[in-house]
């Protein structure tokens, strides 16, 4: 008796892994795969074809990838690839990783250029404006819209004296009041800022396991700012609301974004430092500029150019709340 469990998997995804992944599977999981598929009444001869490998190599990547994959193998077809020459690929740092497999040099090539073109497409909608790499846990290749669309779901909203919304809370209710929340703390230091604090009900779920507290950060969780300062007083220790003022009243007007989010001598948006221009590379830059304004000029126009093309700066310079 088999000791492989494939309960979990879809038809689709046995075809898949069965057609696509046979060089890598050992003989028998390879055979447990296709008894699997029998027990399930699927004959896998119906996919004994080249379009059907291409389709299941098509369905182990995003799908923003579909159409372009898609066309590296019209022109691999047209050069004599087929089903029986195996691509050995695979999404590794949202990006499509080429690694080998039984090809010629001629197929290497084209498959050597259509990866380049398609590390520049969105994995989710497959388009080619403004794609880079997002900042998440699980690394991404987007464009503008969608990476923006999971900064959006991420933003603090509707704060007031009652409370707020969020809209990454659990379930249909995604309203906190301040009476529902208590525990907060802060974490601020040059590496990290945040806001950490318990709920009085389920708020994530993961996997079975369910929580009740929350944690938002500045720049992750858009209008943070305005929710530390909203916080009621009596919601927080003496130290906390001496550490909120510190926090609030060490903010700065940032030189070159000019939104007002230096803390501890960086600004925390656009994440660039006065003094480290005018002092660790000050000999350097004399050398091409006859004094600070230039430097200065210089230094606003490439947090421009950085603002205008990086999604997710772009986002909160536009979006978030800034103290006046």
């Amino acid at each position: 008796m088999s000791d492989f469990n494939f309960s979990h998997l879809s038809d689709t995804d046995l075809v898949d892994i069965i057609i696509v992944e046979h060089y890598r599977n050992e003989e028998d999981y390879q055979q447990a795969l296709l008894n699997e598929l029998k027990n399930r009444n699927i004959d896998i001869n119906r996919f004994n074809d080249d379009n059907s490998y291409i389709q299941s190599f098509i369905n182990g990547f995003p799908k923003g990838w579909s159409i372009e994959i898609k066309t590296m193998f019209n022109k691999l077809q047209v050069s004599g690839w087929n089903r029986s020459m195996h691509i050995e690929a695979k999404e590794k740092y949202g990006k499509f990783h080429f690694s080998g497999g039984n090809l010629s040099d001629k197929h290497i090539k084209i498959i050597e250029t259509h990866k380049e073109i398609i590390d520049e497409t969105c994995s989710r909608c497959g388009s080619k404006e403004y794609v880079s790499s997002n900042n998440g846990h699980w690394i991404e290749i987007l464009c503008r819209k969608c990476a923006q669309s999971d900064l959006v779901s991420k933003g603090i909203y509707n704060i007031s004296e009652q409370g707020f919304t969020y809209p990454e809370i659990d379930g249909t209710n995604k309203d906190l009041l301040w009476e529902n929340i208590s525990n907060l703390e802060f974490h601020f230091s040059e590496e990290q800022q945040s806001v950490t604090f318990d709920t009085d009900r389920v708020v994530k779920r993961y996997h079975g396991i369910e929580e009740s507290f929350l944690s938002f950060y500045l720049f992750e969780n858009l209008n943070f700012i305005k929710f530390l300062i909203t916080i009621p007083d009596h919601l927080l220790s003496s130290s906390e609301i001496e550490k909120r003022s510190h926090i609030t009243g060490a903010l700065k007007k940032c030189h070159f974004c000019d939104k007002k989010a230096v803390y501890s001598g960086t600004c925390r948006l656009c994440n660039e430092s006065l003094d480290d221009l005018l002092s660790n590379y000050r000999n350097n830059y004399m050398k091409y500029y006859n004094n600070i304004e230039n430097i200065m000029t210089d230094a606003r126009q490439s947090v421009q150019f950085y603002i205008e093309h990086n999604n997710e700066l772009n986002f909160f310079y536009h979006n978030d709340y800034f103290p006046e």
